[in-house]
């Protein structure tokens, strides 16, 4: 079977950028520089609470005992920010297990984790796991927000593993009891230096719709903008608490507008997640920026989702791409059309790939 456009320019983009490799502060003034600034994945960002508490401290172990079967031989560091014992950076060949060092931690003491797979240990890597929440302290002074967990893998496992990712997504989803998430292609960031290689990330989202974007952490911390009860992006799969199902008429109104030849729903427990189409799409802007397997489930959760995020990056040093104002606005809102232009979408929607057993978990019905 011949290759489709997207095909076509993913193959061609990752043939030229080396495997999708960037380099470090590649857009900055006085770039590029030698080392790996970001690296294209797929990626999956769960929030959800109670980080500080011995139930969710083991869910998030158990998350990373099932990652961990995967990447283990990927792995190479793993950074802790304020730890209450040892130090912030291990080699991870020499790192006690995630469940050793937990059990060592009391409420207070951050839970903050990130295993990434870069050759040097400032270097963005398809492989990351990383976990952050807030302490049992600020829980209790009502602080709001959300914890976050963020786990990635390179999107050659995905396509050579159909229900691999989906798998790990809903699994995570369950163990944590994920108040919501998204997931799908993006751009893994230097975790040291993220804010030199911000502007790659802005640069590559203006082209690739489908590319997730922002920091998990500081969108958690966000409750300005409604995290706790809002939903930050819609994606390849794309997790909804009970709650934000009842607020959208339920599972029958949700297969109404997104047809089940498409759209698998699956149960976590606390909600569910959606997986959008077979695969997911990177939506190449020349190509196809708004393709209906996003825009429906776009629309849809329109009701769910925050109204005003402000800023995603830092600002821009010298003029370089940033999103910040009109362009995070405009980010947040790349799939949505007008209401008129809605029946359009849905026709268009029968020419885009179905769902496939190949392609779906055994629980979608």
């Amino acid at each position: 079977m011949a290759a489709s456009k997207k095909e076509q320019f993913m193959e061609e983009w990752t043939r030229t950028h080396e495997h999708g490799v960037l380099p470090g502060a590649m857009l900055m003034k006085y770039g590029p520089e030698n080392y790996i600034g970001a690296t294209i994945c797929v990626r999956g960002t769960l929030y959800f609470k109670g980080a500080y508490t011995l139930e969710v401290r083991e869910a998030i172990a158990m998350c990373f005992d099932r990652y961990e079967e995967i990447a283990r031989n990927h792995l190479t560091w793993l950074w802790r920010e304020e730890p209450p014992e040892g130090p912030e950076k291990y080699a991870y060949a020499k790192a006690p297990p995630m469940r050793a060092m937990l059990k060592k931690m009391d409420a207070d003491d951050s839970v903050s984790f990130a295993y990434i797979g870069g050759k040097e240990a400032h270097e963005a890597s398809p492989w990351t796991f990383f976990v952050s929440g807030l302490r049992e302290w600020q829980a209790k002074l009502g602080w709001k927000g959300l914890d976050c967990l963020q786990f990635s893998v390179p999107k050659e496992l995905v396509q050579a593993h159909p229900t691999l990712f989906q798998s790990l997504f809903v699994e995570f989803a369950r163990l944590v009891k994920a108040e919501h998430g998204h997931g799908g292609y993006a751009l893994n960031l230097s975790l040291t230096r993220t804010e030199p290689n911000e502007s790659t990330e802005a640069f590559m989202a203006s082209k690739m719709a489908g590319l997730d974007a922002g920091s998990a952490v500081l969108l958690a911390a966000n409750y300005d903008a409604g995290i706790d009860d809002h939903i930050v992006n819609v994606g390849w799969l794309t997790a909804i608490n009970n709650q934000m199902l009842e607020q959208i008429g339920g599972l029958p109104a949700l297969r109404s507008e997104l047809p089940a030849n498409w759209y698998a729903k699956y149960d976590y427990g606390n909600g569910i997640v959606i997986q959008a189409g077979p695969e997911p799409e990177i939506a190449p802007v020349e190509l196809d920026p708004k393709p209906a397997i996003y825009v429906l489930p776009a629309m849809t959760l329109r009701p769910l989702r925050v109204r005003e995020i402000g800023s995603l990056h830092y600002g821009s040093n010298d003029g370089e791409p940033r999103l910040t104002g009109l362009a995070a606005k405009e980010w947040f809102t790349r799939f949505d059309v007008s209401d008129k232009d809605l029946m359009a979408y849905k026709t268009k929607l029968l020419s885009e790939p179905k769902l496939t057993k190949e392609t779906t978990l055994p629980s979608h019905p």
